[in-house]
């Protein structure tokens, strides 16, 4: 019987430590490496470009909403002014650098007469309220009011002294009735003469309201 070629045993040799620890850890490093290029490849896609988009959308939108207020601020300033001429609180300019604020109210103290007062105080320096002449109003149709000078009733005590840009005035129960609708102007003795004030439209309106309510 024929016998074949006779070949030396091989034998499987087992791979060193190091060598199985450099591949575990070549393998890693090309993990890491593939999870970074993830990672750029989100963060360039148009899911990115998306978020940024919206971020800057919002930004923008929140600067054309606080540009359209300012904007939209003068529009309003009108309205502000009109609401606190007809509640009282008024501010007149004779157009000649003379300015006062005024104050209609209703007066109720026990040690005075109670009623409407026009209370007057002087915003431009250094003009001085007269404390004892009356205050007078005219309208267009010649009907003409004197406003009696109340300015003793802004005395703190009775050894205070008036405050000189002030004055008080009885506004109450005006006969005739104020018309409604037309120009009136007071006119208010100072330091400086008699000032003339032409009334705002509300203004005129508040004086025809209040004084008919007080002949009602």
């Amino acid at each position: 019987m024929k016998r074949g070629p006779c070949f030396p045993h091989s034998r499987i040799q087992p791979r060193p430590a190091n060598e199985t620890s450099q591949g575990v850890a070549l393998g890693f490093h090309e993990h890491q490496e593939m999870v970074n290029a993830l990672w750029l490849l989100f963060a360039s896609s148009p899911f990115e470009s998306l978020r940024r988009a919206r971020r800057s959308l919002t930004i923008a939108m929140a600067g054309i909403v606080a540009v359209g207020l300012l904007v939209l601020a003068p529009l309003f300033a009108p309205l502000a002014a009109s609401a606190a001429e007809t509640t009282g609180n008024w501010f007149l300019d004779d157009g000649s650098g003379h300015k006062l604020g005024a104050m209609l109210f209703e007066r109720s103290d026990v040690n005075t007469p109670s009623g409407l007062r026009l209370r007057l105080n002087a915003e431009s320096s250094p003009l001085k309220l007269d404390h004892t002449r009356p205050l007078v109003l005219t309208d267009e149709n010649q009907q003409t009011w004197g406003l009696a000078n109340r300015s003793e009733e802004l005395l703190i005590n009775s050894g205070g002294a008036i405050p000189p840009a002030s004055a008080q005035y009885d506004a109450g129960c005006l006969n005739p009735i104020p018309d409604d609708g037309v120009t009136m102007q007071i006119m208010v003795p100072s330091s400086a003469g008699d000032l003339s004030f032409e009334l705002e439209p509300g203004q005129v309106q508040t004086l025809h309201s209040l004084t008919a309510a007080c002949a009602g």
